[in-house]
């Protein structure tokens, strides 16, 4: 009989949205289980936990202090960008530690050379049973089976496309969240966790992929759609204007070596507005918005993986759809008229992304990925975006990776793009983040 804290590989089961919703649970330390308050779960196509010499439930070093780079040199072939870039994706300080045996805390601070944000910064409290926790502050959605994961941390080059354009390349939300997971039977387990924010914008530190994003997406006020700014208003607000995020997922055994996993997740935003500006025939510059807008972003993932018996290789098949309804977005219209106005999409989008990634051994994997969604647009044109991928860790600390990229889109020119990755850490590393 398999113990839940020796199911490794996984992904997510159902939510019923008018009941879940919110960030994750405690992240997984690779030590022993008496170590980790809620069992020492992993998901599949997540990343390796290597917290180097000391982590946050160690006394060996308080707080343990990390730090996180990661870089890339990438050949563009487009009509637009043709040539090579080097670029500095990220440089990351993350600091985390207990505060008393039923609290801790950390946080992560980013930049990329040109702007510097506090993606993370939240306290966690344990004191509810083995099985559950709260967290509250600055942290990442739990949406999906990437949403919660720094990009830099993912075995795949980039987030994928369609989740880039629908939830953005990273989505930090301050609020609070609640966790639990339970075993059925002996060889499956299920989680699930609520959450509600006051705000939640995309964030976005550079394009590992080469591609820059097809909207662009605004860290301090909301996201940008065409020159239309997804807002909410600050201040207070009712509970029921509050962003909810939702996430149940089970996993099970299956057979000796493999795991299968099955979810679904929700982002519901009730109350938001599109702002944006127009310039009439006189040359002047008119602000339109459009208020009391809704819209949920609803997801379902499904990941099998298979591990050889002595664990060196393996297998890992996933992918995820993402629907998008409501008020999708919002367009300046007769631009150049004295009719301006602001136009809102009402309706539906939607997209999906699957993988293929193989474990050679314990330093090399190759994958490939694609990804197609309609954009946020009325017209809704398609893209599609497609990865093949090697990853080589030179050693534990450090990851080598060579990704060819190509994007086919109905509205842009294609492209394609050879990519050269370098990431690794020094210190203490990890991110909380669940399966």
């Amino acid at each position: 009989m398999k113990s839940i804290s020796n199911i490794t590989p996984s992904l997510s089961l159902l939510v019923l949205a008018s009941v879940l919703g919110a960030p994750e649970a405690l992240a997984q330390d690779s030590g022993p289980e008496e170590n980790s308050p809620v069992g020492l779960l992993e998901s599949p196509a997540m990343p390796r936990i290597y917290w180097g010499q000391t982590s946050r439930f160690t006394n060996s070093f308080n707080p343990a202090i990390g730090m996180a780079f990661d870089a890339s040199l990438i050949n563009m072939d487009s009509d637009d960008e043709d040539g090579f870039d080097a670029r500095l994706n990220l440089a990351e300080v993350t600091m985390q530690g207990p505060l008393s045996p039923n609290w801790w805390g950390g946080f992560a601070l980013e930049t990329n050379s040109e702007e510097v944000a506090l993606t993370e910064s939240a306290l966690y409290y344990t004191g509810l049973g083995d099985r559950s926790a709260i967290r509250a502050g600055k942290f990442f959605a739990d949406f999906g089976k990437q949403m919660q994961i720094h990009v830099h941390d993912l075995d795949i080059p980039d987030r994928p496309a369609v989740l880039r354009e629908y939830l953005g390349f990273e989505l930090p939300g301050t609020g609070i969240q609640y966790d639990h997971w339970s075993p059925i039977g002996d060889d499956t387990a299920f989680r699930f966790s609520v959450g509600l924010f006051s705000e939640m914008s995309a964030h976005d530190h550079g394009d590992h992929g080469g591609h820059d994003d097809h909207e662009g997406h605004d860290d301090d006020h909301g996201d940008e759609h065409g020159g239309v700014e997804m807002h909410m208003e600050g201040g207070y607000r009712d509970l029921s204007d509050m962003i909810m995020t939702a996430r149940a997922t089970a996993m099970t055994d299956v057979g000796t070596n493999g795991v299968f996993q099955i979810g679904a997740s929700i982002k519901t935003v009730p109350d938001f507005a599109f702002e944006g500006e127009g310039e009439n025939d006189l040359a002047e510059e008119v602000e339109f918005e459009a208020e009391g807008l809704d819209q949920s972003v609803t997801g379902f993932d499904l990941t099998y993986e298979w591990n050889s018996d002595d664990g060196m290789s393996g297998w890992t098949l996933g992918g995820e759809f993402v629907r998008v309804s409501g008020d999708v977005a919002g367009e300046i219209v007769n631009d150049e008229t004295a009719l301006v106005d602001l136009e809102v999409f009402n309706g539906d989008v939607q997209g999906y992304y699957a993988f293929a990634q193989h474990d050679m051994d314990d330093t090399n994997s190759f994958g490939v990925m694609i990804s197609t969604f309609e954009h946020l647009e009325e017209e809704a044109p398609e893209e599609t975006e497609t990865s093949i991928y090697w990853n080589h860790w030179p050693t534990e600390y450090t990851r080598l990776r060579l990704a060819a990229v190509n994007v086919d889109s109905e509205e842009e020119e294609d492209s394609q793009a050879l990519v050269f990755q370098l990431n690794g850490w020094f210190g203490a590393h990890g991110h909380p983040y669940n399966w």
